[in-house]
C-alpha cells in the first residue's frame, strides 16, 4: 500500500512539473497579446468602411493623414501629414506629407496613394458608410510625390473628417486586385495582418519599418468573443490579455483576481433609439415621437442595468463636441407621454423594436424600454439583428429595420458628419423626410458644413439641436464610462477620443 501511494505521488509529481512550467509559459509569453475583440471587423480595407467595428484594426495597420481627436483642441494629430494649410480662398487645404513613412512591402507612401484612397472611398462600388462627408471633395490635385492639394466644392467645416481613412498602396493594390489584397492586405501602421479567420481570430505581426512608436509586443493576437461573460472568464484564465466594454456587474468579480487590473474613461458615447418614420407612416405624427421621448427613464436605465456607470443623454450629440447643451434636458412624465399618446394617431399597431449587440446589455435595454412604452400605450415586439443586416436593413428602406431601433454614435466625428450622414433628407441614413422644418433643417446643416468660424458654427449647430429637440427624429438615451481590464504583465492607456479599443502598439509590457 505505501509503495503504491508513493508511486501515485511520484506520478502526481512528474505531472505537475510537466504540465505547470507549459502553463506559466504560455503565461508568461512577452511576444504575444492576446485582446477578445467583441465583434468581427466587417472589411480589413480602409476604403470600404462599414462600422466602427472595422476600427480596432484599421488603427493598427494603417497610417492617416490624420488620427484620433485630441480632445483639449478639438483637432485631430497629425501622423502621415507633416503640416495642413488652408489655402487663401478658404476652401482648398494643402497637405504635405512626411517623408520616410513606408508599407510593408517597403514602398514609400506618397501622395499617389492618399488621392488613390481617396478616390476609392469617393467610389460608390466600394460602399463606404461614410461616403457623405467626402462628397465636398470636387477632386486631388498631386503637386509633387510628398505634396498634394484637397480642392472642395466649398470652404468645409469638417475637412479633419476626410482626412483619418487608412492610406491604401495604390500600386500594390493595382498589381494584386482586390481578391489578392484582401487575401493580403498591407498598410503603413505598426501592425501588419498575418492571419485572418473570419469570426475566430485576427493575428497582427509588428511591422520592423514602422516609424514612430516601437510596439512591445511582436504579435498581437485578435480573439473574436461575442458575449461578455465569456470574455471575463477568459482575462481571469488568462485566454486573453485585454478585455472591454466590461459589464458593470462583472467588476466585482474581476476584483477578486489579483492578476487583473481594471480601468474606466469616459469617452465619446450616444446610444439612442433610431426612429423611421419614412419607413412607418404612423412614427411621422409627432405626438407619437414625443410620447417616446418622454415616457423613457434614461437615469433608472443607467442606475439599474448599468450600476451608475454612465450619463444620461437628451438631445442627439456626444458631450464635449461643438453644439452639446449640458443643460438641456427632457424630464420623465409618464401621464404627459400618455397623453401625448391618446392626442396621436397611434391605433393600437404593435411597434417594432430592434437592438443589436453594438450596444452593452442591449437586450435588457430593448426589454425595459418595452415595459416603459407598454406603460404608455403602445404594444410592442422586440426584434434581435446583427449590427450588419441592420445596416443593410436601414440602406435599402428595409421594414426588418424596425420601427426603430437602439443604435449607437460613438466615434471622433466632427458633429457635421452625423448630421449629414442622418438628418438630412437626402442622406442614407436619414429616416425623417417630411418633418414641417426638413426644409430648414437640410438649409441649415449645409450652412454649419461651410462655416469655417467656429463661432458663427456653434450659433447653426444650436439651431439644428432645437429643431431637432422640438420634433425628435432620433432620441437619445444614454453614454457609458468604458470599463477595461487587463492582465497585470501588460499596462494601457484607452484614448480618451473613442469608444473603441486601437492603438494596439502602446500597449506595453511591465517590466
Amino acid at each position: 500500500m505505501k509503495k503504491r501511494r508513493h508511486i501515485l505521488f511520484m506520478v502526481l509529481s512528474f505531472l505537475l512539473f510537466i504540465v505547470f512550467p507549459i502553463s506559466y509559459a504560455v503565461a508568461a509569453d512577452n511576444t504575444t497579446v492576446k485582446i477578445a475583440l467583441n465583434t468581427d471587423p466587417e472589411t480589413i480595407i480602409p476604403f470600404e468602411w462599414r462600422s466602427q467595428n472595422d476600427l480596432p484594426v484599421f488603427s493598427s495597420v494603417y497610417d492617416s493623414l490624420l488620427y484620433g481627436v485630441n480632445t483639449k483642441t478639438n483637432m485631430r494629430y497629425q501622423e502621415l501629414a507633416e503640416s495642413i494649410t488652408i489655402l487663401p480662398n478658404k476652401k482648398d487645404i494643402k497637405v504635405k506629407l512626411r517623408k520616410g513613412h513606408r508599407f510593408h512591402n517597403g514602398d514609400p507612401v506618397t501622395a499617389h496613394d492618399v488621392k488613390f484612397t481617396v478616390e476609392q472611398v469617393l467610389n460608390p462600388e466600394n460602399a463606404n458608410a461614410l461616403i457623405g462627408f467626402f462628397d465636398e471633395i470636387e477632386s486631388i490635385e498631386v503637386v509633387d510625390n510628398y505634396t498634394l492639394i484637397y480642392r472642395f466644392y466649398n470652404p468645409y467645416a469638417s475637412w479633419q473628417e476626410t482626412m483619418w481613412i487608412g492610406i491604401v498602396p495604390k500600386k500594390y493594390y493595382e498589381n494584386v486586385g482586390r481578391d489578392g489584397f484582401r487575401a493580403k492586405p498591407i498598410g503603413s501602421g505598426p501592425y501588419r495582418i498575418a492571419e485572418r479567420k473570419i469570426g475566430e481570430s485576427i493575428t497582427l505581426e509588428a511591422a520592423e519599418n514602422h516609424i514612430g512608436n516601437k510596439p512591445d509586443f511582436k504579435t498581437v493576437k485578435l480573439l473574436i468573443v461575442s458575449d461578455s461573460v465569456t470574455r471575463s472568464s477568459m482575462l481571469q484564465t488568462g485566454e486573453v490579455d485585454l478585455i472591454y466594454n466590461v459589464q458593470p456587474h462583472e467588476v466585482e468579480k474581476l476584483k477578486t483576481n489579483d492578476q487583473i487590473k481594471i480601468k474606466k474613461v469616459r469617452v465619446p458615447s450616444m446610444f439612442y433609439l433610431s426612429i423611421k418614420p419614412c419607413i412607418y407612416q404612423m412614427l411621422n405624427d409627432i405626438k407619437v415621437r414625443q410620447a417616446i421621448n418622454c415616457g423613457i427613464n434614461r437615469q433608472e436605465i443607467i442606475d439599474k442595468i448599468y450600476l451608475g456607470e454612465g450619463f444620461p443623454l437628451y438631445m442627439w450629440a456626444n458631450p464635449g463636441e461643438l453644439g452639446y447643451d449640458p443643460t438641456y434636458k427632457v424630464e420623465y412624465n409618464l401621464e404627459k407621454a400618455k397623453k401625448l399618446l391618446k392626442e396621436s394617431s397611434y391605433t393600437g399597431e404593435p411597434v417594432i423594436i430592434g437592438y443589436t449587440s453594438v450596444m452593452p446589455n442591449a437586450r435588457l435595454v430593448a426589454e425595459v424600454i418595452q415595459n416603459y412604452l407598454k406603460k404608455v400605450g403602445f404594444e410592442t415586439k422586440l426584434w434581435e439583428l446583427e449590427y450588419g443586416t441592420y445596416l443593410t436593413y436601414c440602406r435599402n428602406r428595409d421594414k426588418r429595420a424596425g420601427h426603430m431601433a437602439l443604435s449607437q454614435f460613438t466615434q471622433d466625428y466632427d458633429p457635421g458628419t452625423r448630421m449629414m450622414m442622418s438628418m438630412m433628407s437626402s442622406s442614407q441614413y436619414g429616416y425623417y423626410k417630411d418633418g414641417p422644418k426638413q426644409k430648414e433643417m437640410d438649409r441649415l446643416i449645409l450652412a454649419q458644413a461651410k462655416a469655417t468660424d467656429s463661432k458663427q458654427r456653434l450659433e447653426i449647430l444650436k439651431k439644428i439641436h432645437a429643431i431637432n429637440s422640438a420634433d425628435p427624429a432620433q432620441i437619445a438615451l444614454l453614454g457609458l464610462n468604458q470599463i477595461y481590464a487587463m492582465n497585470k504583465r501588460i499596462d494601457y492607456d484607452w484614448p480618451s477620443y473613442t469608444f473603441y479599443v486601437r492603438n494596439f502598439e502602446e500597449i506595453k509590457l511591465v517590466k
